[in-house]
């Protein structure tokens, strides 16, 4: 279950007039006093802050930022009677959603659901880390590759003809996006990736062309 930590005027009345407006999430703590937040909600640990403000102009702009770090929360749903575009600007990402308020407690339940739900797709298109092994070099040469592609089998297989093909398909682009240009760091993860997969499966293709050679008897 999502746990809960709400601070403004309104949140502590509301809780106490419609309980089950929260079902499916657990509040930790409600109050309207920073200086008590601060004291009793670093423990506590919340997944989500709930912080109510009533003129955004007045809030200092390190402060969400600085609750979030001191409890350790992932996201921050900020509602606002008076809007401040400049914070608005600064600070809404993935982790701080702004919204108008003041908030019903059922509201507030959807858009803490909405963030998390937006979290877990912007985690689900981030790339992925390139595996820590490196790939052993390539094992066969371009000329062992080439003479591959013309050996006649002894029986009616074809596979150190394919093999060949795949393994000199698989180099060429691993050379490829090794050199790919990057727009920006995702980019540069994604081709690193892309590197370093094509590599693992080059070395794998090469693993079997070593066995099927073996077991064909066949020399280079």
């Amino acid at each position: 279950m999502v746990t809960l930590a709400l601070l403004g005027d309104t949140y502590p009345s509301q809780l106490q007039a419609n309980p089950q407006a929260m079902r499916d999430l657990e509040v930790l703590w409600a109050g309207s006093s920073l200086e008590t937040f601060r004291a009793k909600v670093p423990s506590l640990r919340p997944q989500v802050l709930a912080l109510d403000f009533v003129d955004l102009g007045k809030v200092p702009e390190r402060l969400v930022p600085e609750l979030l770090s001191l409890t350790g929360a992932a996201h921050a749903v900020v509602s606002y009677r008076l809007t401040h575009h400049g914070m608005l600007q600064a600070l809404t990402s993935q982790r701080i959603r702004f919204v108008q308020g003041p908030l019903p407690l059922s509201l507030l339940r959807t858009h803490v659901h909405r963030a998390l739900d937006e979290a877990r797709q912007a985690r689900s298109r981030e790339v992925p880390q390139a595996p820590s092994r490196e790939p052993k070099p390539p094992r066969f040469t371009h000329e062992q590759l080439g003479r591959l592609l013309e050996v006649v089998a002894t029986v009616k297989c074809e596979c150190p003809n394919h093999l060949a093909q795949l393994i000199s398909g698989l180099r060429a682009f691993e050379e490829y996006s090794k050199d790919c240009e990057s727009r920006d760091e995702k980019d540069q993860r994604m081709h690193a990736l892309l590197h370093r997969q094509t590599a693992v499966a080059r070395e794998a293709m090469e693993d079997g062309l070593a066995a099927l050679l073996e077991y064909e008897n066949i020399r280079l």
